[in-house]
């Protein structure tokens, strides 16, 4: 049996929660969030912005909107500007920049 003590392994690369694209380990960020359910997004560091005015995002002062969740995906805002806006143009911002609808998973 070989020791494996102290030697690297080749991490996982994986693709951004928001466009989808291939996150490169120098590009990557995790954002952690409890809501209902625990989960952990890699992120572009360019794609963490407000989802509603485009400005870039700091871990602290943004919000994830649990009730686009389900149909879009892990998408924030700024926590003391859009986050309060209502439902509708949330949806509507996401629908003018082609966001799409996430299908829901077949369980198995």
């Amino acid at each position: 049996m070989a020791n494996k003590f102290g030697m690297a392994q080749d991490p996982t690369i994986s693709s951004c929660a928001i466009c989808g694209e291939r996150v490169e380990h120098v590009d990557k960020l995790v954002v952690e969030s409890e809501t209902m359910f625990f989960f952990i997004n890699n992120l572009h560091k360019t794609c963490f912005k407000c989802s509603l005015c485009g400005d870039r995002l700091q871990m602290g002062h943004c919000a994830v909107d649990r009730a686009l969740y389900g149909r879009y995906g892990p998408r924030w805002y700024c926590s003391l500007i859009c986050c309060t806006r209502p439902i509708s143009e949330k949806e509507a911002k996401l629908k003018e920049m082609g966001v799409q609808v996430r299908q829901p998973k077949k369980k198995e």
